[in-house]
C-alpha cells in the first residue's frame, strides 16, 4: 500500500535543541509505528545534502518508509544548520544523547505506536544507533553501511587503503605522489595526531595551531566498541551493506548481524556504494568525493529499499494489514 503522507517541522529537546522533520502518513486517526534516521558522519543537513553536494540520502530514505505507513524522524545534527550547539565540541555521546532524545520524542508521540519504534543508522549512525537502544529499548534496528570494527581499528585501514592506492598508481602522478609521502611521511603524522588528540583533555584542539579539530569525538570514538554494544541487542537487526562500498567493508553486513541477540538477518546489495548508489565500476578513495559527485542524481539504489521496505512491513505491519484485510 502506498500511503500519503504529510511532513512537519518540530523540535527535539534535549541539552540543545535539534531541528527536525517529522512525516506521518494521512488518514484515519491512528497510532503508527515509526522510524528515526540517523546519519552519518559530517555536517550533512537533515536530508542528507551539503551545500555542493545534494544527495537528499536521509529524505528519499523518509519518503519511501512514509509511504508504507510509517511515522519517520530526520533532524539536522548537533551545531549544524538549524540545530543548537557547536558541532566542534560535540562528542560521541552526546550524539547518542541526541538521538535517544529523538526516540523520546516519538515514543509520546500522539500518532506514534510506542511499542513500534524503530532506529534506522547509516554509517556512523550504525554505532550510534546500538548505544540508544541499550539505554532506551526500541523494537527494532536498521544498520546500512556500517563498521564492524572498533572505530580505533577502521580509522588505520582507511588510510591505509590510501596509501595502498598511491602506491599501485601508475605514470607520473603516482611517482609525484609516492615522492611527495616519502618526504612528508604521513603514517608519522598521522601517528602524532592520533597521539595528541588521544592525550587532550578539552573538547576539541587546534591541528597546527587553526585548524579547529573535534578531540572529544574521537577520544569518544576510540574508546567505544560497537561490537560489543552489539551483543547487548535484542531487538530485531537487520544489516545492509553495498558490494562496492570502499568505506566500511561489505561482509561485516554478516558480523554486525550475527554479534546481535535478537532476530537478525543480513545483505550485501550488489554494486551499491555507501551513499546508496549503484555504481558498477570501483571506487578509489584518493576520488571518491568526486566519484560521488557525478552519482548525485541518481536514485537510491531500489534493491536497497526493497529490502528495508519488506523488513519493515513484515515486522511491523503484517499484523495490521491482516486487520484491515479482515475488516473489509
Amino acid at each position: 500500500m502506498n500511503h500519503e503522507f504529510r511532513e512537519e517541522i518540530i523540535q527535539v529537546n534535549g541539552e540543545f535543541p535539534l531541528e527536525g522533520t517529522l512525516t506521518i502518513p494521512t488518514g484515519p486517526e491512528k497510532k503508527h509505528p515509526a522510524v528515526l534516521i540517523i546519519p552519518g558522519t559530517g555536517k550533512s543537513d537533515r536530508d542528507g545534502n551539503l551545500r555542493k553536494f545534494k544527495m537528499n540520502l536521509y529524505k528519499d530514505l523518509a519518503d519511501s518508509i512514509s509511504k508504507l505507513g510509517f511515522v519517520t524522524l530526520r533532524y539536522d545534527k548537533r551545531g549544524t544548520h538549524k540545530s543548537k550547539g557547536k558541532y566542534v565540541e560535540t562528542g560521541f555521546w552526546d550524539l547518542v544523547d541526541d538521538a535517544q532524545q529523538a526516540v523520546h520524542y516519538l515514543k509520546t508521540h500522539p500518532e506514534v505506536d510506542s511499542e513500534k519504534v524503530i532506529i534506522l543508522g547509516h554509517s556512523e549512525g550504525c554505532i550510534i544507533a546500538p548505544a540508544v537502544s541499550t539505554r532506551l529499548p526500541v523494537a527494532g534496528l536498521v544498520l546500512i553501511a556500517g563498521v564492524g570494527e572498533p572505530f580505533k581499528t577502521a580509522i588505520p585501514r582507511q588510510f591505509q587503503q590510501v596509501l595502498k592506492e598511491i602506491n599501485d598508481m601508475k605514470g607520473s602522478k603516482g611517482k609525484l605522489l609516492r615522492f611527495m609521502i616519502k618526504l612528508q611521511n604521513p603514517e608519522k603524522r598521522n601517528e602524532k595526531f592520533i597521539k595528541k588528540v588521544l592525550s587532550s583533555t578539552t573538547p576539541s584542539i587546534k591541528l597546527f595551531g587553526l585548524i579547529p579539530v573535534n578531540a572529544k569525538w574521537y577520544r569518544e570514538h576510540f574508546a567505544y566498541d560497537v561490537m560489543q554494544e552489539l551483543s547487548n541487542v535484542k531487538c530485531p537487526t537487520i544489516a545492509i551493506t553495498g558490494s562496492k562500498d570502499i568505506q566500511v567493508i561489505p561482509e561485516h553486513a554478516q558480523k554486525l548481524a550475527e554479534a546481535v541477540q535478537g532476530q537478525a538477518e543480513w545483505h550485501i546489495v550488489p554494486n551499491m556504494n555507501h551513499v546508496l548508489r549503484k555504481y558498477p565500476k570501483n571506487h578509489t578513495m584518493l576520488n571518491l568525493m568526486k566519484e560521488y559527485k557525478s552519482i548525485q542524481k541518481q536514485l537510491i539504489d531500489a534493491d536497497l529499499i526493497s529490502i528495508v521496505s519488506h523488513w519493515l512491513s513484515e515486522h511491523y505491519l503484517y499484523e495490521e494489514t491482516i486487520q484491515e484485510e479482515n475488516v473489509r
